[in-house]
């Protein structure tokens, strides 16, 4: 996740910005390396400094990171990979429960927690995730509100307390238009030359 955040917070705020995010966070100026596994402890440590040098919140910081990785052209693969779920968003939203294991096939080293999606009513669900790692909910919620622009559809996505019986934190999702906008479009495979995250 430190990647994401490094890519997220260089490409908006630039590189200056994310080098004093570094210093005051007592890391070194050439970041962090994919593939590489990096404790919760200089993650907490880095959107603390990032929370103090934007004076911004850290979830509104870790949502915008959410929208960042489906919606930068720079992360067509993460983009792809969450299209595959269906042809349009009450679909896609169905088939987050099985994204941990499509994800694994794709990239081995995302790490993403368990889904359990539930309709509580016609165009309604409730979804709720492991929290094993907190800062990982804003940035899913971030996620969700970007997806259900990709897909041109109207709907509200709210935060919901820890519900301990649902294993960690709950998103309500409700969709009101499933086709409200044109969307993004979308084609399967990469097209040849395009920029690939």
């Amino acid at each position: 996740m430190l990647r994401s955040v490094q890519g997220y917070l260089r490409a908006t705020f630039g590189a200056t910005a994310w080098g004093r995010v570094l210093w005051s966070a007592g890391l070194p100026p050439e970041g962090f390396e994919p593939m590489l596994p990096y404790s919760a402890e200089i993650l907490d440590r880095v959107l603390a400094a990032a929370t103090a040098e934007l004076k911004r919140p850290t979830d509104s910081l870790l949502e915008d990171l959410g929208t960042f990785l489906v919606a930068d052209p720079g992360h067509q693969s993460l983009r792809r990979l969450l299209r595959f779920g269906g042809a349009n968003f009450t679909e896609f939203l169905i088939s987050l429960e099985e994204l941990p294991d499509r994800a694994r096939l794709a990239m081995p080293d995302l790490e993403l927690p368990q889904f359990v999606l539930t309709e509580t009513g016609p165009g309604f669900f409730r979804l709720s995730f492991g929290q094993s790692l907190p800062a990982l909910f804003p940035v899913v919620l971030g996620a969700l509100r970007a997806m259900a622009d990709d897909y041109g559809a109207l709907v509200l996505i709210d935060a919901e307390p820890s519900c301990a019986e649902a294993g960690g934190r709950l998103l309500s999702v409700h969709i009101l238009e499933a086709a409200h906008g044109a969307g993004r479009g979308f084609a399967l495979t990469a097209t040849v030359g395009q920029q690939d995250g």
